[in-house]
């Protein structure tokens, strides 16, 4: 699992860069007949004894950063994709995708010459990059447009725990094609499974409205992540790391599939956690419980740390946990068999 999240956050899913997209389309194909739609998220579908079919959902794309002007001494000016958190871009390591791939820093104020109360990087228009080339060079390769990505590599802390970029989807990602990996290894499910990493959901969701609409399931389950207890957060607003994926409450999920699954999880000795959420959930699964005249729809969340930065930080056993209580979900038949 862990070489898993590792390979999946190293490649780049900000929206119009599908190296994410790819990867994890190789890896779904090994355990289900694999297509990608057309805004680049990727479908894949494990047959089962009926045609009932139960969508699983998790986000392939990741925050990051658009080219808006390259000035003529070099520096290039962005724009946000997605949340991104302003405060943590001084001095971080980007990554450009131009005609080629361009390192660079976000520029900050020297201590030394920062007035009192400097508000500088409150606002995206103040973030500027330095790629080290000259303005002619740099507009050769770099064009307004360009996406642009963290460049920090996943690495491994101690007690089973992760941090990487893009762990914000990526950990649902690699939670569902674990899925897929045991469901195939168990045999054929009692039911059809469609497992979909949807695109641009950074965005407002976008690519879990099309998907949902083509897949038209008779029940889904989102996989998202969700707050991680770190520091002085809420304890009651954020979910232990290392103590199993956060069950969502909402008045927009299906109380029956909530039901099922911490029945499931009960059943088969999975610990989960709860979250309970007054309006939307703030997931995929808003948007595909409206699809066509209603899917039913459960959430799943897994406890991240640090979300919306280049250090997002997760426990391995959550995302496993994660896949072992989909699976058995599946072989239970969902609410078919309820």
């Amino acid at each position: 699992m862990k070489d898993l999240l590792f390979q999946l956050c190293a490649a780049v899913g900000v929206p119009g860069v599908n190296e994410a997209s790819l990867l994890a389309a190789a890896q779904l194909s090994k355990y289900a007949a694999v297509h990608t739609d057309s805004l680049g998220g990727v479908v894949g579908v494990i047959k089962g004894e009926s045609d009932y079919n139960i969508l699983l959902d998790a986000h392939i794309d990741e925050i990051g950063m658009l080219v808006t002007t390259v000035d003529d001494n070099g520096f290039v000016k962005v724009a946000k994709i997605g949340g991104i958190d302003i405060r943590v871009l001084p001095n971080c390591r980007v990554m450009i995708h131009g005609t080629e791939k361009v390192a660079g820093v976000v520029c900050s104020t020297p201590p030394h010459l920062k007035k009192d109360h400097d508000e500088s990087f409150d606002e995206i228009d103040s973030i500027y990059i330095d790629t080290g080339l000259s303005g002619d060079a740099a507009k050769k390769i770099i064009s307004v447009g360009s996406r642009i990505s963290f460049d920090t590599k996943p690495a491994e802390l101690l007690n089973g725990l992760i941090t990487a970029k893009s762990l914000d989807d990526r950990a649902g990602c690699a939670a569902l094609i674990e899925t897929a990996r045991r469901i195939t290894a168990r045999g054929i499910p009692p039911v059809t499974v469609t497992i979909s990493l949807s695109a641009q959901e950074e965005l407002g969701n976008r690519g879990a409205i099309t998907s949902a609409f083509a897949i038209a399931a008779d029940e889904a389950v989102a996989v998202d992540v969700s707050f991680g207890q770190s520091g002085d957060l809420p304890a009651e607003k954020c979910g232990k790391l290392a103590a199993g994926p956060m069950l969502g409450f909402s008045p927009v999920l299906s109380k029956d599939v909530t039901a099922k699954l911490e029945k499931t999880a009960e059943k088969n000795r999975i610990k989960i956690q709860y979250e309970g959420m007054g309006g939307n959930t703030s997931t995929n699964a808003d948007v595909i419980s409206l699809t066509k005249t209603g899917i039913k729809s459960g959430l799943l969340s897994i406890p991240l740390r640090n979300m919306h930065t280049a250090v997002e930080t997760v426990s391995v056993s959550d995302v496993t946990a994660t896949a072992e209580l989909l699976t058995a979900y599946i072989f239970e038949g969902g609410l078919c068999h309820a």
